[in-house]
């Protein structure tokens, strides 16, 4: 009989002690695995923090681009008061107000007719000697501004500038005010407000 029991205890411990094996082992295996984890979200977070850098660096060379390329050109007069307030108003760099304005401006160039565009530069000193040298000047705003035929080359001459499209809808009020204030009669206001205006 105790030859028995002693096997029945030992068939016990052996059991008792396998299963602590097997549960020693899945705690391995599962510490394995947390760190497997932990350095692939270490890796991609490393990857994530070099995209960011490398995004900020192309941001920081682009702005530098735009300031080179705006610098190249002279906003005097009402104009720089309008660029000045665009600035102000909307958070914008000097840079990409002057550019902005510019762009839209170009717009409002090419679709007007002549009577009405000098309805605008008459009133506003400046205009025609920021428009001239920016079409004029070369690299960023030269190409970008030299093809803006439609509203949709605002928005894109808009991109370049590292503004949103949608800026497009915060410069014209502006910029419609600011002209207003100067003296532009209300029908070449209203067809720039027609022309400056998103579809929908």
């Amino acid at each position: 009989m105790n030859q028995m029991i002693r096997i029945a205890v030992g068939a016990v411990l052996a059991g008792t002690l396998g299963a602590n094996a097997h549960a020693f082992d899945l705690k391995g295996m599962a510490d394995k695995a947390t760190k497997a984890v932990d350095d692939a979200n270490k890796a991609v977070s490393e990857q994530t923090d070099k995209a960011n850098s490398a995004i900020d660096a192309a941001s920081e060379q682009g702005q530098a681009n735009l300031d080179q390329a705006t610098g190249q050109w002279q906003v005097a007069g009402d104009a720089k008061n309008m660029v000045d307030t665009l600035s102000s108003d909307l958070g914008v760099s000097q840079a990409q107000a002057a550019g902005g304005s510019a762009a839209l401006l170009a717009l409002a160039q090419t679709k007007l007719d002549a009577s009405q565009f000098s309805g605008v530069t008459d009133k506003v000193s400046g205009l025609d000697q920021m428009l001239g040298n920016s079409q004029e000047s070369s690299g960023l705003l030269g190409s970008v501004l030299g093809n803006v035929k439609s509203l949709q080359g605002v928005q894109t001459a808009f991109s370049a500038m590292g503004l949103s499209p949608d800026m497009v809808s915060q410069f014209a009020p502006t910029m419609l005010k600011f002209l207003g204030g100067q003296g532009v009669a209300d029908g070449v206001l209203g067809s720039l407000q027609q022309l400056w205006t998103p579809a929908g």
